[in-house]
C-alpha cells in the first residue's frame, strides 16, 4: 500500500529531522543488504552492531527514508536532499508501532499460530490448505519474533485474502506485544511443552503467556487448541472458571468471549483423526469434521504431522475452503530447510531436523525415524537442548528413557549418538532403561562426523536434532559430503 513519510511520522510518533514529508515509501527492511529504491530502512541496535552505521550505504542504494534513534551524523543531513530521517525513541518499538498501524489499514483476517513445538510446520500446512482457493500471506521461514512479525505485517497487500502468521515468544510480555501488532482474529495453539521453561518457570506459565495471543480479538475471535495436550485440553474449564492464577488480566476478560475449537486424536475433539497409517514415508488418515469425513494423505511421515494437518483442515473449513481441496493442498506440503528434510544417498537416509529442538520435538523425531523405510539400522543423533534451566537434566534424561522404550511397527532405535554435556543425560536415560542399546557420547562435532561416516551404511536411517546453538546442521552437511564421495 502506498504510504508517505508523513504517514510514518504519524504512526511512530516520531519527528522528521530532514527530508521530504511527502516522499513515498514502497517497502521496508531492517537489513541494509535488502534495501531497494524507495525503501524505509529500520536500523536495529543489537548487542554487537548499531545498524545506524549503514545509513550512508542505504542512501546510496536508493532508500527513501530511515528511522533513527540518535541524532543523525552531519553527512547524513548534507547528502540527504529528499532522503528522510525520522527521529524516534527506539527504532524497534517504532517499527512495531508502524506495523500495527499498517495492519489496521487492512480488514484481512490474520491467523496467529503459537505453541512450544510445530509452529512453522503448522503455519506451512495451514497456508498449503488455504492456498488452494485463497490468496494468502504467510510468515517467511520462521520470522516469528518481535522484529519478524512486524516485518510480515508490513508485507500485507490489498490482494491478500488471509494472513497466516507465526508468533513465537520466550519471555514474559512478548506475546502481548505480538498480539498488538498482528491482531489475529483466529489463533492456533499447537501444544504446551518445556521450551523456554528456564525463563518462564513452569508449563502453566508458558500457557499463560501464550494465551495472550487472544488479547486483541475484541470478543469476536476463535481459538483452535490441541485437545490431546494436557494443559490445553483444560481451556474449556479455564473459560468457565477463569482462575486468576492461570490467566493474565486481559486474557481472563477475553477468553470467555472467544469461540473454542479442538483438534486431535481423541474422538471428543471437534476435528479428529482415525485410521492413521504411516508407511513408505507418507502418512494417511481420515479426518472427521462437523459435516463428515475426508481422506488425507501427507507426503511426510510422523504422527505429530497428523495434528498439524487436522488444524490446517479446521482453519480451511472455517474460512470456506472446500475441505477436499484443502486435503489435496496438504499433500503439497514439504518441510523447510533443517525441519525434517530427508536425503537418500545410495540407501543411506539422513533426516535433517536440526533447526531447533525441545524434549517434545525430539520424541517426535524418534517416531519419524522409526517410521522411515527401508532401514535395518536406525541411529539417533541428539545434541543439547538449551534454555531448560533447572529441569534440564531431568528433561534430557526423560528423552533417553522415551527413546529406549519407543517402538513402531516392531522397529526400535538401534543406536544413540549424543553431542554436548546436557545430551549425555539422554545417553544416561537410554542406557539405564536399555543396557543393551548401543550408545556413544561425543564432545565435538568433528568426532561425531568421524564416527558416523564409518557407521552409516546402506539401509541405515539417521535423524539429527539439537538446539540451534549446537550447530548440528554442520554435522549433516559434512557427513552428506563424505557419503557422496
Amino acid at each position: 500500500m502506498r504510504i508517505t513519510v508523513q504517514d510514518i511520522v504519524a504512526a511512530t510518533g516520531g519527528t522528521l529531522v530532514c527530508g521530504d514529508k511527502d516522499g513515498v515509501v514502497t517497502s521496508a527492511s531492517t537489513n541494509s543488504k535488502e534495501i531497494t529504491p524507495g525503501a524505509l530502512f529500520i536500523p536495529i541496535i543489537g548487542e554487537r552492531v548499531d545498524a545506524h552505521r549503514f545509513i550512508p550505504q542505504v542512501m546510496e542504494q536508493g532508500a527513501a527514508a530511515a528511522l533513527i534513534s540518535h541524532e543523525a551524523e552531519p553527512q547524513w543531513k548534507k547528502e540527504a536532499s529528499s532522503f528522510a530521517c525520522i527521529k524516534v525513541e527506539d527504532t524497534l518499538f517504532a517499527l512495531q508501532k508502524l506495523a500495527s498501524w499498517y495492519r489496521s489499514c487492512f480488514s484481512i483476517p490474520v491467523i496467529g499460530i503459537t505453541g512450544s513445538v510445530g509452529k512453522t510446520t503448522t503455519k506451512e500446512m495451514i497456508a498449503a490448505a488455504l492456498e488452494t482457493e485463497k490468496k494468502v500471506l504467510k510468515t517467511e521461514g520462521n520470522q516469528n519474533s518481535q522484529i519478524g512479525v512486524a516485518m510480515m505485517m508490513l508485507r500485507l497487500e490489498k490482494e491478500h485474502e488471509l494472513a497466516v502468521i507465526e508468533m513465537g515468544m520466550s519471555e514474559v510480555g512478548e506475546m502481548k506485544r505480538l498480539a498488538k501488532i498482528a491482531r489475529p482474529e483466529t489463533a492456533v495453539m499447537t501444544n504446551i511443552g518445556v521450551s523456554h521453561i528456564g525463563q518462564l518457570g513452569s508449563k502453566e506459565n508458558i500457557r499463560k503467556e501464550k494465551l495472550n495471543i487472544i488479547n486483541e480479538m475484541s470478543g469476536q475471535g476463535s481459538l483452535y487448541y490441541n485437545g490431546d495436550d494436557e494443559l490445553l485440553s483444560r481451556l474449556p474449564e479455564l473459560k468457565q472458571d477463569k482462575p486468576e492464577e492461570y490467566l493474565n488480566e486481559e486474557t481472563r476478560k477475553e477468553l470467555p468471549k472467544v469461540t473454542l475449537h479442538s483438534f486431535g486424536m481423541d474422538e471428543t475433539c471437534e476435528f479428529y483423526a482415525t485410521d492413521i497409517l504411516i508407511k513408505n514415508g507418507k502418512t494417511s488418515f481420515r479426518c472427521v469434521y462437523p459435516e463428515g469425513t475426508v481422506e488425507v494423505c501427507l507426503s511426510v511421515p510422523g504422527l505429530h504431522n497428523v495434528g498439524n494437518a487436522l488444524v490446517a483442515l479446521a482453519i480451511a473449513y472455517q474460512y470456506g475452503v472446500s475441505i477436499e481441496h484443502a486435503a489435496k493442498g496438504l499433500f503439497s506440503y514439504r518441510p523447510l530447510d533443517m525441519r525434517g528434510q530427508v536425503t537418500n544417498i545410495d540407501g543411506r537416509i539422513l533426516i535433517d531436523d536440526t533447526y531447533n529442538a525441545s524434549p517434545d520435538s525430539m520424541k517426535s523425531a524418534i517416531q519419524v525415524l522409526l517410521a522411515t523405510e527401508p532401514a535395518s539400522q536406525r541411529i539417533v543423533v541428539f545434541g543439547d537442548v538449551l534454555e531448560l534451566g533447572e529441569v534440564s537434566e531431568r528433561c534430557h534424561e526423560e528423552v533417553g528413557v522415551y527413546l529406549a522404550n519407543a517402538v513402531f511397527n516392531g522397529q526400535r532405535v538401534t543406536e544413540l549418538v549424543t553431542l554436548g554435556n546436557q545430551a549425555k543425560y539422554i545417553a544416561k536415560g537410554a542406557k539405564n532403561t536399555n543396557p543393551s542399546l548401543l550408545v556413544h557420547s561425543f564432545d565435538t562435532k568433528e568426532d561425531v562426523v568421524s564416527y558416523l561416516k564409518e557407521r552409516v551404511k546402506e539401509h541405515t536411517a539417521v535423524v539429527f536434532k539439537a538446539s540451534r546453538g549446537m550447530h548440528m546442521d554442520e554435522i549433516v552437511k559434512e557427513l552428506t559430503a563424505c557419503l557422496q564421495k
